[in-house]
């Protein structure tokens, strides 16, 4: 007997992810902004990274991805990048003020729109789901229960 796709928790996974991804992009398109652009400038707001490496490792994707991402929110004045003046390969990436106006507001939808999920689960079964999805992220060798800050 064969794996059935639609018995594939990754499967599962993969597609939750995508449509919450899919509709907070359409949330944010007023904004010109798109899903990856709001992490990136997110780490930057909450000082989880400051480097191209750091934001990759903080959000999950490859260097070259972040520095496209990057490439675009300097081209809107939301980030700024600042080269080392001894070691032109050591870059920094900054907020600006204009960026972090923007995530004041970008939060606030991310927020709102995480709990139209999250409304459909009781408060017991919510907690639930972040301890379980922390032991699956544990097992694929990321730890985020020090990341994961609220309840």
């Amino acid at each position: 007997m064969s794996f059935l796709l639609h018995n594939s928790y990754t499967f599962w996974i993969s597609r939750l992810a995508s449509v919450m991804q899919d509709r907070f992009n359409k949330e944010l398109e007023t904004l010109d902004v798109t899903w990856p652009q709001w992490m990136v400038m997110n780490v930057l707001t909450h000082d989880l990274a400051n480097t191209p490496a750091h934001i990759a490792e903080q959000i999950g994707i490859d260097r070259s991805a972040v520095t496209r991402l990057v490439d675009r929110l300097e081209k809107k004045g939301l980030v700024l990048r600042e080269h080392d003046g001894l070691d032109r390969r050591s870059v920094k990436v900054h907020i600006t003020e204009p960026g972090k106006m923007m995530v004041q507001h970008l939060d606030d939808a991310a927020e709102k729109h995480q709990e139209i999920f999250l409304q459909e689960l009781h408060t017991t079964e919510y907690r639930v789901l972040k301890g379980n999805i922390q032991k699956l992220l544990r097992a694929g060798g990321i730890e985020s229960s020090a990341l994961w800050k609220h309840a």
